[in-house]
């Protein structure tokens, strides 16, 4: 007893680090009985734990009366043969799942199954060609009417005389409606 007390940790009880210790080791040779069979020693260390710690050997006892109650089932005679012929049929057919999932993803996209998936994708694409070119169409139109301006206030720069007269060409603007049939007689 004194060993355990001198490699304890400061602040640790002894208690809290004996469970602890025990957990672990219960642990570890729950997890060597799942992968393989316990050698005599790992099982007097099960037994010598189970020992000290009535609650899990309570519930194992419990587990092993409830074990010992079912019923024996018969297997099969061909249970092997098919056990086997199962495992082989899901190794053929594993590396086409491979293949299938890293090859050619994008064509999936195309089965049936997404119809939604893609009708929604062609609609997006549709509405965001419509949005560009509809601002490339305003940009295309505010680019015309910067130029004319430009081109009016260059003609203004040279000659202002031409723009005195707008209250006549305003006029014309507001005169009356052709005449279609006068418009008739002259073609």
């Amino acid at each position: 007893m004194n060993q355990p007390e001198q490699n304890r940790p400061q602040g640790q009880p002894y208690k809290q680090q004996y469970e602890h210790k025990h957990d672990t080791m219960y642990g570890t040779l729950l997890q060597i009985a799942l992968e393989r069979e316990l050698t005599a020693e790992e099982l007097e260390q099960f037994d010598g734990l189970l020992a000290q710690n009535q609650s899990e050997l309570a519930e194992f006892e419990a587990v092993d009366q409830l074990l010992a109650k079912l019923p024996d089932v018969t297997v099969s005679s061909n249970f092997t043969a098919r056990v086997l012929d199962e495992a082989q049929r899901q190794d053929r057919t594993a590396p086409a799942v491979d293949q299938a999932l890293g090859q050619a993803w994008w064509k999936r996209l195309f089965a049936p199954q997404y119809r939604s998936i893609q009708l929604a994708s062609v609609a997006a694409v549709t509405l965001l060609i419509g949005v560009f070119g509809y601002q490339k169409h305003l940009d295309q139109d505010r680019a015309e009417m910067a130029e004319s301006l430009q081109t009016v206030a260059t003609i203004t720069e040279m000659a202002p005389e031409l723009l005195t007269d707008f209250d006549a060409i305003d006029a014309i603007d507001q005169s009356d409606p052709i005449d279609e049939e006068l418009w008739a007689a002259l073609k």
